[in-house]
């Protein structure tokens, strides 16, 4: 299964024969009081998923311990679907062992169950804007988005049983930060043990069964992703601090720093030899060198996923696409260590998989054995190191990204009479 089981922040690799399967990331000490945070259960609550992963790629532990489920039902997540094989939040009461989301559920549940998660919070995006009363189609009873749920008021036993009373503070810090006082938080309690039917097949009421102390997070689905993601992102921080954890995060906490976050480059490792960043891409990318068989390839953020696909591989960050890889199969070689260019006059030692900043103009130094093909370059050398490369000197249409700023410089190494891809670099003019 394609698993990620991270300490801090780690890369972890996927292969494609497999299916997707939810990362748990671990940040922090090891505790007897530890925190569970899931996303995605559902696919098409972007604010959940986007949210949890930026706790799992961007925030710094200081104190406690955190662990990270980002993607719960990733391939959901993917196709931007409630559930591709039914609501997986209503599987936690009984799931057969046929359906297909039986092992991740399973999983899950031993998570939960695990001696020192003692705190749990499922994030989740809802309908309009809930309300004690009526008031309108978007503000009513019948509605979850913005709202800090609970099960039951109390858990006698729990390491927190005050469950009302803590989702209640939370809500009220909530409301101190407010994009728009239509956006009040409110408590929800649903009551399950009292019979309402669907929550009792739900996440959070397993965990309250198990005597763990639950509670989810809902932002409407009115607001936007970042906007989401924002009320997410404080609700999280108030329940990391009630139980304990301690945390530095390196961006401020406000919307449009959360979009920055949502939307920054992210690496996308191929093949254990070179990267492409993953920002502004055009949406096909062709002649990408690759080994015949499995693709692996991994990345720093759990979002990520590549996926073969009609002879090509699609690119998604959590349901959004990035773009499209259309392979070119080589044998390889171990990927270069040691590059030495010259970019606007100063040297760069560089190896396989960096990224380099030029403003005109760039030489890439000879290597013994080794051609180099920049892409895009329209000379009619076979090698084109010792070649002086400016920005008007390429073919925009050979560029990786929208703004035809990044381009690819590629290495082939003869090797056993043989040549053999020996990695890449980009070169991305400013």
């Amino acid at each position: 299964m394609r698993k990620f089981l991270l300490f801090l922040l780690t890369f972890a690799t996927a292969s494609l024969a497999n299916t997707l399967d939810y990362a748990l990331i671990k940040k922090g000490e090891p505790s007897e009081n530890t925190m569970l945070l899931i996303g995605g259960i559902q696919g098409d609550e972007p604010g959940g998923f986007l949210a949890a992963s930026i706790v799992a790629t961007d925030y710094n532990i200081t104190k406690g311990s955190l662990w990270v489920v980002p993607n719960l039902n990733f391939p959901s997540i993917i196709e931007r679907s409630r559930g591709t094989k039914g609501d997986m939040n209503r599987k936690f009461a009984h799931v057969d062992k046929n359906d297909p989301d039986y092992n991740s559920v399973m999983k899950i549940k031993d998570v939960i169950t695990d001696k020192n998660v003692t705190l749990i919070l499922n994030l989740h995006d809802g309908s309009g804007y809930y309300r004690d009363k009526f008031i309108n189609k978007d503000e009513n009873p019948d509605k979850w988005g913005n709202t800090c749920i609970i099960d039951q008021s109390t858990l006698p036993g729990s390491k927190y049983p005050e469950l009302e009373s803590i989702a209640s503070s939370v809500k009220d810090v909530l409301n101190k930060h407010l994009i728009d006082q239509k956006h009040q938080y409110h408590i929800k309690n649903t009551h399950t043990a009292m019979g309402d039917k669907e929550m009792l097949k739900s996440l959070t009421y397993y965990a309250i069964t198990q005597n763990k102390s639950a509670f989810a997070n809902e932002a409407s689905k009115n607001l936007n992703a970042e906007q989401r993601t924002y009320y997410h992102l404080i609700a999280i921080e108030e329940y990391m601090k009630k139980a304990g954890i301690s945390f530095t995060r390196p961006f401020n906490l406000d919307v449009k720093s959360v979009k920055r976050a949502i939307e920054k480059e992210i690496r996308l490792e191929l093949e254990n030899s070179y990267a492409i960043s993953l920002k502004n891409l055009k949406p096909l990318i062709n002649f990408v060198p690759l080994k015949k068989g499995e693709l692996n390839y991994s990345s720093p953020n759990p979002l990520i996923a590549v996926i073969k696909e009609n002879g090509s591989f699609k690119v998604q960050y959590g349901n959004r696409f990035v773009t499209r890889l259309k392979p070119q199969y080589f044998e390889f070689a171990k990927p270069l260590d040691e590059i030495s260019l010259i970019s606007d006059g100063s040297e760069l030692a560089l190896k396989s998989g960096d990224k380099f900043s030029v403003k005109k103009s760039f030489k890439v130094k000879a290597l013994k054995n080794v051609r180099v093909n920049v892409i895009g370059y329209g000379t009619k050398s076979i090698d084109e190191s010792e070649q002086e490369v400016t920005k008007n000197s390429l073919n925009k249409s050979y560029s990786i990204d929208k703004d035809s700023k990044i381009y690819r410089v590629e290495f082939y190494k003869n090797e056993d009479g043989k040549e053999k891809f020996a990695g890449m670099i980009l070169a991305e003019f400013k």
